[in-house]
């Protein structure tokens, strides 16, 4: 009895070691910086007459059409798509393609939809409208792509580095390369090819697929703006209770395929949840949020956003997504305002956003989250992720790499360096060179940082028993 009593506690004592082991593991899924940097290779053959480029090269061929998107409305049109990656040497302009495709396409975006260098939405088709699923620049075949043009962003790689940053934390992050795009034969600089943020069998976002015969799914919403159709949004308890202002949009099941019964579906099943997460229960097990929230994925989401400050994650571009069997994960999304760079004012260093956002404020009511989101990021900034010299070298690769595609870039988009042209306000604070915008973002790394060291325990009194609670026991 007594050597089964110590077998017993031997292993009961390896089971907790295992599990400490883990939850102080970062699980590397993808880190580009490891797959793409190989191919770097500056020097080209060039002529006097040839493109060339170490980078891969998009071109779209609209066929005389106008690109549509302005308009918000969904409208696409079909074009033609190429693709040169010759992974080895130079690409060329005039090379065989790798990938020739038809795709709808459309510009996307917010605020960045009114930006001279736009964005593009490219869904990938066979000649018969059904989707065409693809492998492109060593990513995972998927038939819906995003085309990020870096323009409020001067250093050009704010979205490359933290979505590389992010996979290097959680699952749920975009793959991306680097490219250069032409459109209709018009150089338009360098942009970023994007996993769009959309399910797939092998994409980030892996939920079951949807049976139309159903009146239940899987599925992702979007915390947005509201949408200029109102009936495309969802009545959900926080909207109603007047407990968010932002509103939650079906982006899957697509617009195409949602039935009104499996809208009404999402919609209740996101209340009954919101109505735990909100109540006085929120942080027992039985009743509250726990058993409906992938908890880590939701530490991670905050810790990325607010290291960047990243103001508009968590309420504006916000992707959620949940299995018919799984429980609600966050979905990295969109730096285009991180790391001081929104437009209408600046952010101080020494200041938090999360506590004010939709769900999080809850989650920050809760002395358990609380103290994951504190252990977690205490751990990330000792290790190859979000320690300081590693990210302000992980800068320095991703510049080299990218090499005289930079120059390129800004022999159309240099005319943004005059501060009379930039979009920040005040005036003072659009880089006027790229060199000063790329010590810009070093700057604010190592100051967020070394604020966060000292001060992120200050969030505790968000679940402490106080006046700043929203519901104390």
């Amino acid at each position: 009895m007594k050597n089964k009593i110590i077998v017993i506690s031997i292993s009961l004592f390896l089971v907790v070691l295992c599990f400490l082991a883990k939850t102080n593991t970062v699980e590397v899924t993808f880190e580009a910086k490891e797959d793409e940097f190989y191919r770097k290779n500056n020097i080209c053959d060039k002529k006097e007459t040839d493109f060339c480029t170490h980078l891969p090269i998009v071109t779209i061929d609209t066929n005389n059409q106008a690109i549509p998107g302005e308009a918000r409305d969904g409208t696409t049109i079909r074009t033609d798509i190429k693709i040169i990656d010759n992974k080895k040497g130079g690409n060329h302009i005039e090379d065989k393609a790798d990938i020739k495709t038809e795709a709808d396409i459309r510009y996307r975006g917010n605020s960045s939809m009114h930006f001279d260098k736009k964005g593009y939405l490219l869904n990938f088709v066979q000649k018969d409208g059904t989707e065409n699923k693809v492998k492109v620049m060593g990513m995972e075949k998927h038939d819906e792509w995003v085309l990020h043009g870096p323009f409020l962003d001067k250093t050009l790689i704010k979205n490359y580095l933290w979505y590389n940053i992010s996979r290097k934390m959680m699952d749920s992050a975009p793959d991306c390369r680097f490219c250069e795009l032409f459109v209709d034969g018009d150089y338009k600089g360098l942009y970023l090819m994007v996993e769009a943020p959309t399910r797939g069998d092998k994409s980030r976002m892996q939920i079951s697929k949807y049976n139309e015969k159903d009146d239940f799914s899987s599925y992702i919403v979007r915390f947005d703006r509201p949408n200029k159709n109102p009936d495309e949004n969802l009545v959900n308890f926080s909207f109603y209770t007047y407990l968010s202002s932002s509103r939650l949009e079906v982006i899957y099941p697509g617009k195409t395929k949602l039935k009104d019964s499996v809208k009404k579906y999402i919609n209740d099943d996101i209340s009954r949840f919101e109505k735990a997460l909100y109540s006085y229960d929120y942080d027992s097990f039985r009743y509250g949020y726990k058993k409906n929230l992938n908890v880590d994925s939701f530490v991670n989401y905050l810790i990325i956003n607010e290291f960047t400050q990243n103001v508009d994650a968590g309420r504006n571009s916000t992707y959620i997504y949940k299995d018919i069997r799984g429980k609600y994960n966050m979905y990295v999304w969109d730096f285009n305002n991180a790391n001081n760079s929104y437009i209408n004012r600046e952010i101080k260093t020494d200041e938090f956003e999360f506590q004010l956002h939709p769900w999080f404020e809850m989650l920050l009511a809760d002395e358990y989250f609380t103290k994951q989101v504190l252990s977690r990021y205490q751990y990330l900034r000792k290790i190859d992720v979000l320690k300081e010299e590693y990210l302000l070298n992980y800068i320095d690769d991703i510049i080299d790499y990218l090499g005289d595609a930079v120059d390129r870039n800004f022999e159309v988009w240099g005319y943004t360096f005059q501060q009379e042209k930039g979009l920040l306000e005040p005036f003072s604070r659009n880089p006027t060179s790229y060199e000063e915008a790329v010590k810009q973002l070093k700057t604010h790394i190592k100051e967020r940082g070394r604020f966060l060291d000292k001060y992120f325990v200050t969030i505790k009194q968000f679940s402490a028993e106080s006046k700043v609670k929203k519901y104390n026991h």
